[in-house]
């Protein structure tokens, strides 16, 4: 059971961390112009869409037996692969590099 909740604590940090730069993200939006504005808004409504993509798979290795952990984890690996991967773009976009 220590995998599964080392597993959640990493991902719940990482999550953490994309919490706060999406943060960033927003305020750095507010200060650009309204077309910028609105192609950064799908952007971010994006990795919004991800990242509770992400929650909804930590709450279901949260509730799985050890049979399905291993399952999950590959699923959840999956998908923060995709949500870093999102990330990196929306941080050149909206931070310039």
């Amino acid at each position: 059971m220590a995998e599964k909740t080392d597993f959640m604590a990493q991902a719940k940090a990482q999550m953490d961390a994309w919490n706060a730069e999406m943060r960033k993200m927003q305020a750095k939006m507010m200060e650009a112009g309204a077309q910028q504005q609105e192609q950064m808004q799908k952007q971010m409504a994006s990795l919004q869409e991800q990242r509770d993509h992400m929650q909804k798979h930590m709450e279901e290795l949260g509730r799985a037996n050890m049979t399905a952990v291993k399952e999950i984890q590959s699923t959840m690996q999956d998908a923060w692969t995709e949500m870093e991967k999102s990330m990196e773009a929306a941080r050149k976009k909206f931070m310039g590099g």
